[in-house]
């Protein structure tokens, strides 16, 4: 009961039925651990903190699954300090760090973005298991691409060389991100194409749509539109998020006809007479996210296009029954009205003159 309260967000209710129960079911090794897992999702590690120190001064033995969730609760949040203290009490309780652990500080100290300390736990830990030592490689990757230290990223990759660590699915994604980040499309395009035959990996729509991303961040619209094509050619279908990674991208690149057709073709809406034939990509029940259309909808306000392809789009998206954000978009019409007004009293104007 206390695993189904807490794998479902109610850790402070699974909490208070062990209080309720307490006087007939003592605290056990499991009860704990399930009580800290559901601390360290909800970030509440003050708490873990208190739970851990109750369960060790009633004599309860510890073990390294106790340690790892009490651990991971405070790295969540970069407390440090709070750390040390637990990794020094596992030598005292005779809990060997494992991979996981590793993981954890690791992840502490890119959260607090000391990414040299991570950097140093990484290249000292002992390695032997692949999946765990991918996982503790993309972390510090990770880690190093949201505080921009390439130089230290460098460092990680020799490692994974010279230890022979198998990239994963997610360290492509993360290198992807990385070079993308550093100006370096051409080798975010390697790794691309390289990494599926190389290592096995099977390309993810996340690892395209990051991909795509890269190329819209570097400017690089048309290689975007090859990567998004690609997409559409393989046995995966592009999802929300790389229509709407698209979308985003043509607005700012302000291409808004094709903003607009990447709607179109997302719901299958183009206008009556088009050559293109259409079908609907996006899965049934899917939706595009809030954002780029609001994106769509505002650039196409500021050119003053709302009252021509911004009503003809909103009009084809109410005949397809796509759930519109009204407020947005009355918003968005409401202010047209002026650039409308305007150009009716200029024609007035030009009809009384002739």
């Amino acid at each position: 009961m206390l695993d189904a309260l807490v794998s479902n967000n109610h850790t402070d209710d699974a909490v208070a039925l062990f209080d309720v129960w307490k006087g007939r079911v003592p605290l056990t090794i499991g009860i704990c651990s399930t009580i800290l897992k559901g601390y360290a999702t909800s970030k509440q590690a003050s708490h873990a903190m208190a739970l851990w120190r109750e369960a060790r001064q009633s004599g309860l033995a510890m073990n390294t699954v106790v340690y790892n969730i009490t651990i991971d609760a405070h790295a969540r949040i970069g407390s440090m300090e709070v750390v040390s203290e637990l990794v020094e009490a596992m030598a005292v309780d005779g809990c060997e760090p494992d991979c996981i652990t590793y993981s954890m500080i690791v992840k502490g100290y890119c959260v607090k973005g000391d990414i040299d300390k991570a950097f140093d736990v990484f290249s000292n830990m002992k390695m032997g298991n692949a999946e765990n030592d991918a996982i503790v490689t993309n972390t510090v990757l990770d880690g190093c691409t949201r505080h921009g230290r390439w130089n230290v990223a460098d460092k990680v990759l020799a490692i994974m060389e010279s230890k022979k660590i198998k990239p994963s699915v997610v360290t492509l994604q993360s290198l992807i991100k990385m070079y993308g980040r550093r100006r370096q499309l051409d080798r975010a395009f390697k790794v691309f194409e390289e990494f599926p035959n190389k290592y096995g990996i099977v390309l993810s729509q996340a690892v395209s749509s990051c991909l795509m991303s890269a190329c819209l961040n570097n400017n690089a619209l048309d290689k975007a539109l090859e990567v998004f094509e690609g997409l559409k050619a393989s046995f995966q279908s592009p999802d929300v998020k790389a229509y709407g990674a698209m979308i985003i991208g043509c607005v700012r690149h302000g291409k808004l006809q094709l903003a607009i057709s990447f709607v179109e073709e997302a719901y299958g809406i183009k206008e009556k007479g088009s050559s293109c034939k259409q079908c609907h990509c996006l899965p049934k029940g899917k939706r595009l996210e809030a954002d780029p259309l609001e994106l769509l909808f505002r650039a196409l306000q500021q050119q003053g296009l709302m009252d021509t392809l911004g009503a003809s789009l909103i009009d084809r998206l109410r005949a397809a029954n796509v759930s519109i954000d009204g407020r947005m978009l009355n918003s968005f019409l409401e202010a047209s009205k002026p650039h409308q007004a305007g150009t009716q009293h200029h024609q007035n104007r030009g009809k009384s003159k002739n």
